[in-house]
């Protein structure tokens, strides 16, 4: 059988080896550059997904933040809401109103001891302490 592939020179062998070569080192360049890109991309979605828990995490505060503030708001408008307010902040108080200041009597205290002075009745309360 005849051989219908021509024969290459010496040179052109070299030639094709170094193109294959640069072909080969494109390529690892690319797969470099790739890699390099999808590690980036990781560093990128991470810091996004953090601060995206903590944009949550702000948004639950100041939520809760909202609804103290509004039940403030809806507790100072009404009059009585308005008066308790200015009651405990301004220590003020409407004419005729003051302090109650209660003493208890040491005479009321010593009723309790008549009752136990006899003797049965102090055994009877120690053994059944309810």
């Amino acid at each position: 059988m005849r051989e219908f592939k021509k024969r290459r020179s010496r040179r052109e062998e070299i030639f094709w080896l170094c193109v294959r070569g640069v072909g080969a080192l494109l390529l690892l360049l690319v797969a470099a550059a790739a890699v390099h890109a999808a590690w980036d991309m990781y560093g990128k979605l991470s810091a996004a997904s953090q601060g995206q828990e903590e944009a949550e995490a702000q948004l639950a505060s100041l939520q809760a933040e909202k609804k103290g503030v509004s039940a403030s708001v809806a507790q100072l408008s009404t009059a009585r809401g308005v008066e308790a307010e200015v009651r405990q902040r301004f220590g003020v108080v409407k004419p005729g109103e003051g302090e109650i200041e209660i003493v208890r009597d040491q005479g009321s205290a010593t009723t309790t001891d008549d009752a136990s002075k006899h003797w049965w009745s102090r055994v009877f309360h120690a053994l059944f302490v309810w």
